[in-house]
C-alpha cells in the first residue's frame, strides 16, 4: 500500500532546510564579525616604499561650498598645511633604470611652488607642482602591512627622493614590484618619470 499521506516528505524537507540554514547563519554571523568597523578604505595612490597606506590629497575630502543655513563665520578656518604656492623644497632625484646601470640623478628646488635657481631636473615646474600638490605626507608616510597590492610587475626601475620639504626631512624609495607601488610612482611620474620607460 503506498502512502499518499505527506508528512513524511514535509518533515523531511524541513529537515533539509534546517541544516541547510545552519551555515548559512555561521556564515552570516562570520561575515557580521568581518564587517565590524565598516568597509574597508581603498588603497590610494599614496604608498610607501613597501606599501600604500599614505593619505592623498583629495577633492572628495575639501569641503564643498553650500548654501549658508546662518550667519557666515567672521574668519576661515585656519588650514594645516601650507598654501600650495608657498612650498619650499631641495631634494635630490634619483632614478635607477636596472641593477646594472648606474643612477641619474638631480636637483630639485622649489621656491615658493616654483622651480628655484639650483634645480637640474628636466621638468622641475611640473615637478614642484606634484610636490606641492602631493605635500610632506606623502614622502614621510610609513607602510601599512595591512594592505594587499596586486602582484604585477613594471619594471626593474628603482629611485629615491631625498632631502628636505616644508622644512620637514624626507626619503622616499620606489620600485615597480607591485600595484601599489606601480601607482606610487604614477603618483610622482613628474619626478621620476613614466613607469617603465628608459
Amino acid at each position: 500500500m503506498t502512502s499518499t499521506d505527506p508528512t513524511p516528505t514535509a518533515g523531511r524537507a524541513r529537515t533539509a532546510a534546517r541544516r541547510a540554514l545552519i551555515p548559512l547563519a555561521a556564515l552570516t554571523l562570520a561575515l557580521a564579525a568581518c564587517d565590524q568597523g565598516g568597509p574597508a578604505p581603498e588603497p590610494t595612490d599614496q604608498e610607501t616604499s613597501v606599501q600604500s597606506s599614505t593619505p592623498t590629497p583629495d577633492d572628495s575630502a575639501a569641503p564643498t561650498p553650500s548654501a549658508p543655513s546662518g550667519p557666515a563665520p567672521s574668519a576661515p578656518p585656519a588650514s594645516t598645511a601650507p598654501p600650495a604656492a608657498s612650498t619650499n623644497a631641495l631634494l635630490t632625484v634619483s632614478v635607477q633604470q636596472d641593477a646594472s646601470s648606474d643612477p641619474v640623478q638631480y636637483v630639485l628646488e622649489c621656491v615658493d611652488g616654483v622651480s628655484g635657481p639650483a634645480s637640474t631636473h628636466p621638468n622641475a615646474d611640473a615637478a614642484c607642482a606634484t610636490v606641492a600638490r602631493l605635500g610632506t605626507a606623502f614622502f614621510t608616510a610609513r607602510p601599512n602591512k595591512d594592505v594587499v597590492c596586486t602582484q604585477q610587475y613594471g619594471g626593474p626601475q628603482t629611485a629615491s627622493i631625498t632631502g628636505e620639504i616644508d622644512g620637514t626631512s624626507v626619503v622616499g624609495s620606489f620600485a615597480l614590484t607591485d600595484g601599489c607601488q606601480i601607482s606610487r610612482w604614477t603618483s610622482v611620474q613628474d619626478l621620476l618619470g613614466a613607469p617603465g620607460a628608459q
